[in-house]
């Protein structure tokens, strides 16, 4: 799952699975900010097909926590 994640999230950023891990951090990773979040949000939902809650996004600093959110 890890896997499908980090490739989904990377072909949303348009960047190289290889330049992104579960630690890259929100806002520190120049391709994500805040409207990048709004895009991966869509397409981590369709890929996963799971509704993710706008108020656990706030809490988000690292792929690992959108990553967890997401596996539920």
């Amino acid at each position: 799952m890890e896997e499908k994640f980090l490739e989904t999230v990377a072909e949303t950023m348009e960047v190289e699975v290889s330049e992104i891990s579960m630690e890259t951090a929100y806002k520190e990773y120049e391709p994500w900010d805040s409207m990048m979040m709004m895009n991966l949000i869509m397409d981590l939902e369709e890929a996963f097909e799971v509704s993710i809650p706008i108020e656990k996004v706030s809490n988000v600093k690292t792929l690992r926590d959108l990553f967890d959110i997401v596996k539920g």
